[in-house]
C-alpha cells in the first residue's frame, strides 16, 4: 500500500487493484473507526436520556413535596358545637393521610379537609372538600370534593423501609402504626410532626435515575397536650 501512495504521487499510473492484504487492512480501519463513533454515539445518547429522565423525576418530586407540605403545614384541629375540637388529623396511614387544614384560595376562603393516598400502583392523588357553615364559626365537611393526580410512577416501599407517611410526637419519636398501617385514635392526637419520604421509580434509562426526597413538616397549629404551641 505504500509503494502505491508513492506512485501516485510520482504521478504513476497502475492498472491492477487493489491487493487482498490492502482490503483486508483498509476494512481494519473502518471498523475501529466505526467501533469508535458507535461507542461514542451510544454513551452520549444514553447520558442524554438519563440526564433528561433524572430531571424530570427531580421536578415530579419537588412539585408533589411542595404541595403535601403546603397542606400539611397549616393542618389544624376543627371546633365543633358544645364538644371538643376534633383533631387535625382525621385518619394517618403510611400510604395515605386525611386532616382539616386553613389552606384555602379565593375571596370566600374556609377551612378544607384534604385526602392524600398512594396507590398500589404508585399514584399520588389529592382529594380536596371545602367546609360549608351556617354561622363562620363552625364547619363541617361533606360531598364528593374535588380529586386531582398529583404524580405518578412513586415507588411503594417494602413494609421494612421508611413508609411514605410517617408520624412524630412533640419528642419526635415515631408513632409506631397498628398491623392495618393506621396510627390509633390515641396516637391520632399526639401527632406534632409528619415526615414524608417521596421515592421516584427510575424510568426512560438504562442508568438509575431514580429520586428521593424526605421533609419532616412542623405543625405550628397544634398544640401540645400542655397547652403550649408546637
Amino acid at each position: 500500500m505504500i509503494e502505491r501512495i508513492r506512485s501516485v504521487i510520482r504521478g504513476e499510473r497502475r492498472e491492477d487493484g487493489l491487493t487482498l492484504i490492502e482490503l483486508l487492512v483498509a476494512m481494519g480501519l473502518f471498523a475501529v473507526l466505526l467501533a469508535i463513533v458507535g461507542g461514542t454515539f451510544y454513551s452520549i445518547t444514553r447520558a442524554t436520556t438519563f440526564a433528561a429522565a433524572r430531571d424530570q423525576n427531580s421536578r415530579n418530586a419537588s412539585n408533589a413535596m411542595n404541595e403535601i407540605v403546603r397542606q400539611v403545614r397549616a393542618a389544624a384541629d376543627n371546633p365543633r358545637v358544645g364538644a371538643s375540637d376534633s383533631p387535625a388529623f382525621i385518619s394517618a396511614g403510611t400510604s395515605g393521610v386525611q386532616f382539616t387544614t386553613l389552606v384555602s384560595t379565593g375571596r370566600d376562603s374556609v377551612p378544607q379537609q384534604v385526602t392524600f393516598s398512594v396507590s398500589a400502583a404508585g399514584v399520588l392523588t389529592e382529594k380536596i372538600v371545602a367546609g360549608s357553615t351556617t354561622d363562620n364559626a363552625y364547619y363541617t365537611f361533606s360531598g364528593a370534593g374535588s380529586t386531582s393526580t398529583i404524580a405518578s410512577s412513586i415507588e411503594v416501599p417494602a413494609t421494612t423501609a421508611t413508609p411514605i407517611f410517617q408520624y412524630l410526637d412533640v419528642g419526635k419519636t415515631v408513632l409506631t402504626p397498628n398491623a392495618a398501617g393506621l396510627l390509633t385514635a390515641d396516637q391520632v392526637g399526639q401527632i406534632a410532626f409528619v415526615q414524608v419520604t417521596l421515592r421516584f421509580s427510575s424510568t426512560a434509562s438504562t442508568l438509575k435515575n431514580g429520586i428521593t426526597l424526605q421533609n419532616t413538616v412542623g405543625l405550628p397549629n397544634l398544640l401540645q397536650p400542655s397547652g403550649d404551641s408546637t
